[in-house]
């Protein structure tokens, strides 16, 4: 007989080997397919939600953790499919007792999620070990979660039509859990509870789930009483611990901060921690050092008034990025300066710039003047904008202090390439102060496309200045910025200067190309510009030595490549570079 001629297998007849016995006593009536169709579907809906949600955290919580963005992602949640597949294969050792197995994984389940959050954390503050410890939780919930899937299809078996309609069931209510799941912990979850919170809600969840299965399929549960005092001790320890996690959570933080902690929130895009010590304040996103009071007068002083002193105008400046208010503060000191729109994604950290006393005196004020709007819109038309201005102080000849109106700010909240791909108008002055370029995401910002969009915002004579990381650690990436520059059409000029809390840091100026080529703007650094303005460690003198660097420092060998968004080779090279230290 050929293959065309054979008889097809029954593809829903039951495996023999692995059927479930008919669930209860002979006796008793078993569930109505529409209870058990409701109930078990509505599990799977709940169990996926909570598994997207389980890789998300762990996710989230490895980025926060361990500063290598989207890498950890990837990492953790290809690690637990993986694990997923090799609790598929596990089940198949389950044979009898399928309801009470199901029943004791979503306790577990709920259980090993529940603390796997504080528990990474609490490691983290300890030990050097805590990448093992996250790993070793996102492979165990990776096979709980692979375990449970099957288990209930096979318990659904009983109950499903057919094969594919078990399959449909169960597989088409997971899916639409992991979409539930998504939405919940980007738009409710991230915004409105901690990671730790968020890990024991999700283990109550499951145990949730558990106990109404227990009650539902009461008669078909071999050790009802066991699980019982199971469900309620893992209950306990869930309850305790989303009862304890602020302060678990506080103590493992503070012992990886040198000073205490005043202040720290999760944003949707990132971890934001202030600490104080006296006269001493520290911002941190993600665990990195973004300034220290001590010395953040010389970063910032640095990067805003050499290009305000070359520009030939600054009544309009863009500040991208510099949500902490600090570059702006520098920009207002400049007393012909009218209007400075200052972009920044994260409003977390503009709302804790103008309102936290900490940051406020840090600032000087720049961002919680009562007549400053802060929009999460593109720039509205002109009959529709609401400034104010915002006045600042400075020395007058005769020493006394008067109060001069000096700017309009508006504050965006946005992404600073989606802004310039909409903004209006032209500025004279762009200060670009983002993140270092060591993730995908910030890579867009330190592009040869970025920086066309941005020429393209420029009025023709206009001058930018940015940070560009240590010349010194990461000599490749500072010279692929300046090459990348170059590319997009600018006349880029480096400087650098040494600050205590980051060692050496560089810098650089541009300006659309002109036939003068970038010799002309550096010497004219090198000249020795005017400040008029008050400042903390700036002078002239230091911006003119600040041009010098010693033999070699700006030649690479091989020579490093243009950064586009195509081909972030900057990520690469800041990979490279920042790996030995």
């Amino acid at each position: 007989m050929s293959v065309a001629q054979a008889p097809a297998a029954p593809v829903d007849a039951p495996e023999s080997s692995d059927a479930p016995q008919p669930p209860g006593d002979a006796a008793e009536a078993p569930l109505s397919g529409r209870v058990a169709t409701v109930l078990l579907g509505g599990s799977m809906l709940v169990m996926g939600a909570c598994g997207i949600i389980y890789e998300y955290v762990l996710s989230v919580l490895g980025n926060y953790l361990l500063g290598s963005g989207h890498e950890e992602i990837f990492i953790i949640i290809g690690l637990m499919m993986f694990a997923m597949g090799i609790g598929a294969v596990v089940q198949r050792q389950m044979r009898g007792g399928l309801v009470d197995g199901f029943l004791v994984i979503e306790g577990v389940l709920g259980l090993v999620g529940g603390i796997s959050a504080i528990a990474v954390h609490s490691v983290f503050a300890v030990s050097e070990s805590y990448r093992i410890v996250l790993y070793l939780f996102a492979g165990a919930i990776g096979v709980l979660i692979g375990m449970e899937i099957p288990v209930l299809i096979r318990i659904n078996r009983e109950y499903a039509s057919s094969l594919r309609t078990n399959l449909s069931q169960i597989l088409s209510m997971d899916y639409a859990g992991s979409l539930v799941g998504a939405l919940l912990f980007a738009f409710v979850l991230l915004t409105n509870v901690t990671l730790a919170r968020i890990g024991f809600i999700l283990g109550l969840t499951n145990v949730a789930v558990a106990v109404v299965g227990l009650i539902v399929l009461r008669r078909h549960v071999e050790r009802p009483r066991t699980i019982a005092a199971f469900f309620l001790a893992t209950t306990a320890v869930l309850v305790g611990g989303f009862a304890m996690a602020p302060d678990w959570t506080a103590w493992a933080e503070q012992r990886y901060f040198r000073d205490p902690i005043v202040h720290r929130e999760t944003s949707p895009y990132q971890h934001i921690v202030i600490t104080e010590r006296g006269d001493r304040v520290g911002l941190y996103l993600n665990g990195h050092l973004q300034f220290s009071n001590v010395d953040e007068a010389i970063y910032h002083e640095m990067l805003v008034h050499p290009v305000m002193a070359t520009a030939p105008r600054r009544a309009r400046v863009l500040i991208l990025g510099g949500g902490d208010g600090l570059a702006l503060r520098e920009v207002l000191r400049w007393p012909d300066v009218e209007e400075v729109t200052l972009v920044d994604l994260d409003p977390a950290v503009t709302r804790l710039a103008a309102t936290h006393p900490a940051l406020v005196e840090a600032n000087g004020g720049a961002l919680a003047d009562e007549r400053v709007t802060v929009r999460t819109a593109p720039v509205a038309p002109a009959d529709e904008t609401e400034t104010a201005a915002v006045r600042s102080q400075r020395d007058t000849e005769l020493l006394d202090r008067e109060t001069h109106p000096v700017a309009e700010v508006h504050v965006l909240n946005l992404d600073a390439d989606g802004f310039l791909a909409e903004a209006e108008g032209s500025f004279d002055v762009a200060i670009l102060d983002f993140p270092d370029p060591k993730q995908l995401e910030l890579a867009k910002l330190f592009s040869r496309e970025f920086y066309r969009t941005l020429l393209a915002r420029l009025a023709p004579d206009a001058t930018i200045a940015l940070q560009a990381t240590s010349p010194f650690h990461a000599k490749r990436v500072f010279l692929c910025i300046g090459v990348t520059l170059e590319a997009a059409g600018f006349d880029a000029v480096p400087y650098r200067q040494t600050v205590p809390s980051f060692g050496p840091w560089g810098f650089w100026l541009a300006k659309p190309a002109s036939a003068a080529g970038p010799a002309a703007l550096r010497n004219e650094l090198r000249a020795g510009v005017a400040l008029p303005v008050p400042t903390t460690f700036v002078t002239s003198e230091v911006i003119a030595a600040a041009t010098v660097f010693g033999k070699g420092a700006l030649v690479a060998d091989p020579p490093v490549e243009p950064n586009s968004k195509l081909d972030p080779v900057i990520v690469r090279y800041f990979r490279e570079a920042w790996r030995h230290y």
